[in-house]
This record gives structure tokens, sequence and C-alpha cells, in this order.
């Protein structure tokens, strides 16, 4: 055993000398710099996760939607809604139809010219909330990659100063600024303004991204929501006009 631990330290050992000189100067570097990389490393890790899961879950939202819509656009009255969302696949649209549906089931069967206007002000209440609601959920985590966009080239920051301050420190202690002396310390404090900066870049892109795909798609839900009311709004026309003929 003993043999086999020199053997896997002097592996380990080869590996860092002969490895990136990042490699080098992270394992060489204090414990303040390990904690500002432990940290900067796990603001990386959340952020390339919540794209991932974002990433899939804005394509599969994107292709369901394109069906329902496909399958509403054949649809010429208010009641052949209630078929459709049985039939279809889970969206978003579908969501925003079955809450129509829900408001809509709570009505009078009587329709008159005065109670016309406010059967429809009530759709576009439920509307509007159904809309803020699935807003919200597709917004759900992106605030994480707003934080570490913001907070992680400071956290690069505080490493690198906390690094340069040591470097003076060493300089203090030998009595020397010859390179051999500042260059590594100095070296071993950028490396968190690296780190802040790998994070902060994908993750504010990131965040950007899907920002302006949540706000497509919140204009393109008022846009279905807007037709779904108008076959609401014909329906009850035509009943009045039934009733007067």
């Amino acid at each position: 055993m003993v043999n086999g631990k020199c053997s896997w330290f002097s592996f380990a050992e080869v590996f860092l000398n002969n490895s990136v000189p990042i490699l080098q100067m992270v394992a060489q570097s204090d414990i303040a710099t390990i904690v500002v990389l432990c940290i900067l490393a796990i603001m990386s890790f959340g952020s390339w996760g919540i794209m991932i899961v974002k990433y899939f879950e804005y394509k599969k939202n994107q292709r369901t939607n394109a069906e329902f819509f496909r399958k509403f656009s054949t649809v010429s009255q208010f009641v052949q809604l209630q078929g459709l969302c049985e039939s279809a696949d889970d969206s978003a649209l579908r969501r925003l139809t079955a809450e129509v549906l829900k408001e809509a089931s709570k009505f009078s069967n009587f329709v008159s010219y005065d109670s016309i206007q406010h059967r429809a002000s009530l759709l576009e209440d439920t509307i509007q909330r159904s809309i803020e609601g699935l807003r919200l959920k597709e917004d759900k985590y992106l605030s994480f990659l707003a934080t570490s966009s913001n907070l992680a080239p400071f956290f690069g920051l505080l490493g690198t100063v906390w690094g340069i301050m040591v470097a003076f420190f060493q300089i203090g202690q030998h009595g020397s600024a010859d390179l051999t002396v500042v260059a590594p310390g100095i070296a071993m404090a950028l490396i968190t303004t690296v780190g802040g900066l790998v994070v902060a870049i994908p993750a504010s892109g990131a965040y950007n991204y899907f920002t302006s795909c949540n706000s497509q798609n919140e204009i393109s839900y008022f846009n279905f929501g807007s037709q779904v009311l108008s076959l609401f709004k014909r329906g009850d026309l035509l009943a009045l006009e039934e009733v007067a003929g």
C-alpha cells in the first residue's frame, strides 16, 4: 500500500508539473483563491445546468405550441376548443385555452347585448392572468443566470486583489521585487479574474437570449389569446342573431 500511495503521489506530481500552466497555478494557490474558485465553479455548473435545461424546454415548448396552433387553426367555433384541449398534448397554448374554457364555463347560457361585453372582459382578464403565469414559469431560474453574470466578475476581482496583496507582502518579506518573487503570485491572482469572466460571459449571453425568447413567446401568447377571444365573441354574436332572427 505504501508503494501504491507513493506511486499515486508521484504520478500526480508528474501530471501537475507537465500539465498546462493554469492547473499548476491552481494547485499552488492559497486557501482564499481556492475558495473563490470554488464559488465560481458552483456558479458555472449551476449556470450551465440551467442553460441546458432551459434550451431543451424552449425547443419542446416551441414544438408543442406549433402543433397545438396548427390544430387550433382548423377550429371555427368556440365550443370546439374543449375537444381540442382534450385531444392535444400539453403545451403553453393548451393551458391558456383550458383557463379560458374554465372561466367561460362559469357563464350563464343566457346572452344579451348588455352582458356580451362584460363576458368578453372577464375572459380578457383570464387571458392576462394565464399569460403572466406562463411568463413566470418560463423565467424561472433565469435570475440565477443574471446573478452569476453580475457577481462572477466581482468574485474574480476579489481573488485578484487578494492575490496581489499577497504578492506585495512576499516582496516585503523577501526584500526584493525580482520577477521570480512577484510573477508567480500575480499570475495566481489573475486566475480568479479569468474564472470570473469564464462564468459571467456565457451566463450573461444565455440570460439575454432566454429573456428575448420569453418576450417573443409572451407576444405570441397575447396574439393567440386574442384569437380565442374572437372565437368567443363571434359565438355570442351568433347566439344573439339567432335569438333576434
